[in-house]
């Protein structure tokens, strides 16, 4: 899920570790240091926003989709919520 950085706060340490987008730009994954769970990334391609790993939320019922991105990547079995929009890749 997508927030925008100038609203989004970290408490404690994280460690990073960045990988090469399709875009040819660095995106950059944090991990919790003590578990390696990911929890969340910063797009180069994207200053603006912050993606957060809904499963590393302590109640992913907060979350509620308003569009899918990227769905050229997804899986075949992998159904998303109903009557949302969907794009291939970022939506322009």
């Amino acid at each position: 899920m997508g927030v925008p950085r100038s609203t989004f706060r970290v408490t404690g340490e994280t460690k990073s570790y960045g990988v090469t987008a399709t875009s040819g730009t660095q995106s950059i994954r944090h991990f919790c240091p003590n578990c390696g769970s990911l929890l969340f990334g910063t797009p180069e391609g994207f200053p603006e926003i912050v993606s957060i790993y809904a499963g590393s939320l302590d109640s992913q019922d907060t979350f509620q989709p308003q569009h899918a991105m990227f769905t050229r990547d997804r899986p075949d079995w992998l159904k998303i919520v109903p009557n949302i929009p969907e794009y291939e890749t970022v939506p322009a």
